[in-house]
């Protein structure tokens, strides 16, 4: 059973700014006074761009990012193929059309461009008021590295009292017998403990698990929101401004989306630079495709398992109970079931932080999760095809690239002239594949406060070299869920 509390007490109307924690431990009447904390001058936050009209300085290194990418690989292409031949005869010709398996990365690539092109840089965080909504900081943990958890909360803690923009609790969901005796103890924090004995009707695994048991035993209100972390995901200043407006806007309007920002790595930079390197990707990503589906308002590429932005009312409409094949992906299994109930999705500015795998092996097998829980949902979500249809052909895309790292490797030994309009897709897509890195390493670089010019032109160089080895990295991932499948979730070291 959960060692919750047992009561909810609602908000204080008052004139300042509290930090109120609506469920307490050992309080039957619900009628205690809420603690309180002093508002404090919330952070600024700094200009992290600058704009006149419709160019900003994002989307100006956006295009030029693109440009010198594309421009690179025809020189690097003329370097190594000065005086290319010509194919002759059905075998060289079979290999030069083979390059069409470059084009599987055009769909992707032109989305991607789009949603950094639409993204801008909010700058009206700092005038984000209180608002009265509860939010639970909801992370789940199996209770295995307990100083990330540990961490988690007491950043929690620390930025809800830089920036008090909200009544909070923090609801942390682990695995019976996990040492919670070993965290905090504070009147703010509520653990659910799920039983070994725990089972859901339809038989679901892992993580989705542990969330049903969360959303069927937590007190919340209906009305209260949601953020979910994983057990290494910390808040910032920008995700409780963001998060706080997003709540505002979405209770103002009724509409009640799902709301998504983007996602930083640089935390263990000093430890693991080459891996945070690697997942650049991601936060280039997030402005990207994944802001570009936000814009759109539909979950077409899933969402990530933290910074879910959800109503609790909203949350418990659709439950997590999926059945083993719903709890590899749980996150993108359930976006595609709100949808299909008519859910919709929505941007968030402001960011949170997580931090990047910490091996090659972790980073493989991380990848090989994801394309296998993919595929499931692609295949078993109980949802029309038409929600179906673009996760399916994205993950399908995504099951070319081994292919494509392959044929690429293949053509640089034993290359022959490859079609102009396909050479000139493929290099446009691969440019904005890489252009992905350098978004995802500035914003890590202006977060982290690397400003110093020398050492941030160091961290390019080493990003553009080291590009091709994370591709092959990306494609192994694939390639290892396609040839040795294993069932199971696979939790990555943190």
């Amino acid at each position: 059973m959960t060692r919750a509390a047992t009561t909810f007490a609602f908000y204080l109307k008052d004139n300042i700014a509290l930090d109120v924690h609506p469920l307490r431990a050992g309080t039957p009447s619900g009628r205690h006074r809420p603690h309180r904390v002093a508002n404090p001058a919330r952070p600024f936050e700094p200009r992290r761009d600058w704009a006149f009209g419709f160019l900003t300085g994002h989307r100006l290194y956006t295009v030029l990012t693109m440009t010198v990418c594309t421009l690179g690989l025809y020189l690097l292409q003329e370097g190594i193929w000065p005086e290319a031949r010509a194919p002759r005869g059905l075998w060289q010709q079979t290999w030069s059309w083979a390059s069409l398996v470059w084009l599987a990365a055009v769909v992707p690539g032109t989305i991607g461009l789009l949603g950094l092109l639409f993204y801008r840089h909010s700058r009206t965080l700092d005038t984000v008021s209180r608002i009265p909504q509860t939010v639970s900081w909801r992370l789940v943990s199996r209770g295995t590295n307990i100083d990330a958890v540990r961490a988690t909360i007491r950043r929690c803690q620390e930025e809800m009292r830089k920036t008090p923009l909200f009544p909070y609790v923090i609801e942390v969901v682990m695995d019976e017998k996990a040492p919670i005796d070993q965290l905090p103890q504070d009147d703010d924090i509520v653990y659910f403990e799920v039983p070994k004995s725990y089972r859901t009707p339809k038989g679901t695994l892992f993580k989705a698990r542990a969330l049903q048991y969360a959303l069927e035993h937590s007190r919340l209100p209906d009305g209260a929101w949601i953020v979910h972390l994983d057990e290494e995901t910390h808040p910032t200043s920008s995700g409780v401004k963001g998060i706080s407006q997003m709540i505002r806007e979405e209770d103002k309007s009724g509409r009640l989306r799902v709301g998504q920002g983007a996602i930083l790595y640089h935390r263990q930079w000093r430890n693991h630079p080459i891996m945070t390197l690697a997942d650049n990707i991601r936060t280039g990503d997030d402005f990207a495709r994944f802001h570009f589906q936000h814009r759109v308002g539909r979950t077409i590429f899933g969402l990530h398992g933290s910074y879910i932005v959800v109503r609790n009312d909203v949350e418990k409409s659709v439950g997590f109970d999926f059945g083993p094949a719903g709890s590899i992906t749980e996150d993108a299994f359930w976006a595609l079931v709100l949808m299909q109930h008519g859910g919709r999705a929505r941007w968030v500015d402001g960011y949170l932080e997580e931090q990047s795998t910490q091996s090659v092996s972790d980073f493989i097998k991380q990848r090989r999760r994801w394309f296998q829980g993919l595929v499931k949902v692609s295949l078993f979500a109980p949802v029309k095809l038409r929600w179906r249809a673009c996760l399916g052909i994205n993950t399908l895309l995504w099951t070319i690239a081994p292919l494509g790292a392959i044929y690429t490797i293949g053509h640089a030994i034993y290359g022959f002239q490859v079609n102009p309009t396909v050479r000139a897709l493929a290099n446009l897509s691969f440019a904005e594949f890489m252009t992905l890195y350098f978004i995802g390493l500035k914003a890590n670089l202006d977060e982290h406060g690397i400003t110093h010019p020398i050492k941030r032109l160091g961290w390019s160089l080493a990003q553009l070299v080291l590009t091709p080895f994370f591709s092959l990295l990306e494609s192994a991932g694939v390639a290892t869920a396609i040839v040795r499948p294993v069932a199971g979730f696979h939790v990555v070291s943190k």
